[in-house]
């Protein structure tokens, strides 16, 4: 654990002292996250808390897949290509810390955007806090993990590292129409059985645990969705186990 926490230390220091990065994050972040539910909340005639609420849970999917999938995805692969991965190795760091340093810093990263859209949406539009913050923000937290996970996959995948970008957008376009990101006319369009596949990414669960937190309800409903989860988890870490490289591709 203690290895884990220093590559995450680095990671973070890395990140945090690059002000064109962070600025980058947190303009894109607010863009897509708070954008378009502030420009629907102010254009609607009278207040409806589940339209602006939809496109919340609908944007927070489509920053949380660009923050933990994509970024993961690129910054593992170029420090494979650029054989930093395997100078840390070499110095005796086992893989499973590295890459969970990583991980820990990345879903640190997006926790904390998502926090600063969410507070956004809360200031200026009416949308409620949830009635289950807690729960909320473990939602947050697990989902955002779970994406990473894939992002280390699609790191695996793809050869070179401006690859990795365009290699997640279906990925990232699929799970926004998943969450309801589009608008809920959108969705409506979609089959029966498309829908039905949709609510299989980890986006799908999102949505579900983080309408639970805001409107209450059974914590039994969480079944379903705390499986889809586990699911993809268990996958993108078999996956990770058997196929991840240490060595650039040449």
């Amino acid at each position: 654990m203690r290895d884990v926490l220093a590559v995450a230390r680095l990671g973070g220091r890395l990140f945090w002292r690059d002000g064109r990065a962070v600025g980058g994050v947190a303009v894109l972040g607010v863009c897509l996250g708070a954008g378009l539910p502030l420009l629907v909340a102010a254009s609607l005639r009278s207040r409806d808390v589940e339209v602006v609420l939809g496109l919340h849970l609908g944007m927070l999917a489509v920053l949380l897949t660009i923050v933990a999938t994509t970024q993961t995805a690129v910054t593992l692969s170029a420090r494979r290509e650029s054989l930093v991965l395997k100078r840390l190795r070499a110095s005796g760091l086992r893989g499973r810390a590295m890459v969970g340093g990583e991980l820990v810093n990345i879903v640190t990263q997006a926790a904390l955007l998502s926090a600063l859209v969410s507070v956004i949406l809360y200031t200026f539009t009416y949308l409620p806090p949830p009635e289950l913050p807690l729960l909320f923000a473990a939602c947050v937290v697990v989902v955002a993990g779970v994406l990473a996970l894939i992002g280390v996959v699609f790191s695996i995948v793809t050869r070179r590292p401006d690859l990795n970008a365009p290699a997640t957008i279906p990925f990232l376009l699929a799970g926004a129409l998943g969450a309801g990101a589009y608008g809920p006319f959108v969705t409506g369009l979609l089959p029966g059985w498309v829908r039905w596949a949709l609510d299989l990414l980890p986006t799908g669960a999102m949505v579900e645990i983080a309408g639970l937190a805001y409107r209450g309800g059974e914590p039994a409903t969480l079944t379903g969705p705390v499986l889809n989860l586990t699911v993809w988890a268990l996958l993108a870490l078999v996956a990770v186990r058997f196929l991840f490289r240490w060595d650039p591709r040449r």
